[in-house]
């Protein structure tokens, strides 16, 4: 645990834990907001810790105060969305910034690099496609989306960044994935994914390498899900291993498969254009490139000297 005299108490944004409040006329949006980033009503209540009725109800008196019409289209708010709506949450955005924090998200995989930071305002982890993060960016649902190479929908040439229209992708560096299986099963070749239209390249790596892939349903995101379905079928998972505590897979009975494929994965930050010019973004992007670094140079430790 970092002192207060660390150099990493000193690089990290400083904000007290959940001491950020929505100021009173946009609580509504921002149960909204969760409900949409969330994907359920019963997964936002318990982000929240309200009742899930609490939210419906709330749900509702946007609806009814805004005109919303809700999309049956898997898009970006399926909840509705409208130019007045829109304006309503660059304001709370703005707000957010005003009091040094944003609203960053990313999938489960690598929540806890957000876990560890004082100037995000947590939302439910999902996994995504690259364009759908991109739109929650645009549409202000989010300040900023933590987004890995594997949930785009092609590969990119070598040395070349996504884009997306009013959107900054500012890279942050790279990490290895690796596969693990419960203890049972070391040689598992068959392996449990997200779902492919969030994570296309990943579900494309691992094909190309011979092993026989499996999709998580999209309702089950707890990490508990994913570990009772792969020991109970026997499945391998991909995990980002130096992201985890030293006695996490003893205490879930998994372990490293003896061969590894080639996972690198390019992990970037999405901004809207012009954000990556405050204070608390350069902040942000400063602290988890540090992070990204510390991790990968533990992943790949230097050569001995002869």
């Amino acid at each position: 645990m970092a002192t207060p005299n660390s150099s990493a108490a000193r690089s990290t944004p400083r904000r007290v834990a959940h001491s950020y409040a929505p100021p009173t006329p946009l609580q509504d949006l921002h149960i909204l907001d969760v409900l949409e980033l969330a994907g359920s009503q019963y997964r936002a209540g318990a982000a929240l810790a309200m009742h899930q009725s609490t939210v419906c109800r709330s749900l509702q008196l946007m609806r009814s105060q805004f005109r919303l019409v809700p999309t049956q289209a898997r898009g970006v708010c399926r909840y509705g969305q409208n130019a007045c709506l829109q304006h309503l949450r660059l304001a709370y955005r703005e707000h957010r910034l005003m009091e040094g924090l944003l609203r960053i998200a990313s999938d489960g995989l690598h929540q806890p690099l957000l876990d560890r930071m004082g100037c995000v305002q947590r939302v439910p982890p999902l996994f995504r496609s690259g364009d759908h993060w991109a739109g929650l960016v645009g549409d202000g649902l989010l300040d900023a989306a933590l987004v890995s190479s594997f949930c785009l929908e092609q590969e990119l040439p070598p040395g070349q960044e996504p884009q997306w229209p009013g959107l900054r992708v500012m890279p942050l560096g790279q990490l290895r994935l690796q596969l693990v299986a419960p203890s049972s099963k070391p040689d598992a070749r068959r392996v449990l994914l997200p779902r492919k239209a969030a994570t296309a390249l990943l579900h494309q790596a691992l094909a190309r390498q011979g092993y026989g892939l499996e999709q998580q349903p999209l309702a089950c995101q707890d990490p508990g899900a994913w570990i009772k379905r792969a020991r109970d079928r026997g499945l391998a998972l991909p995990l980002c291993g130096a992201l985890l505590p030293p006695e996490w897979l003893a205490q879930h009975r998994m372990g490293p498969l003896a061969t590894q494929p080639a996972l690198i994965e390019q992990l970037w930050l999405l901004l809207p254009e012009g954000m990556e010019c405050t204070r608390t973004a350069r902040q942000c992007l400063r602290w988890l490139r540090g992070q990204i670094g510390q991790l990968r140079a533990r992943q790949d430790p230097p050569s001995p000297r002869c």
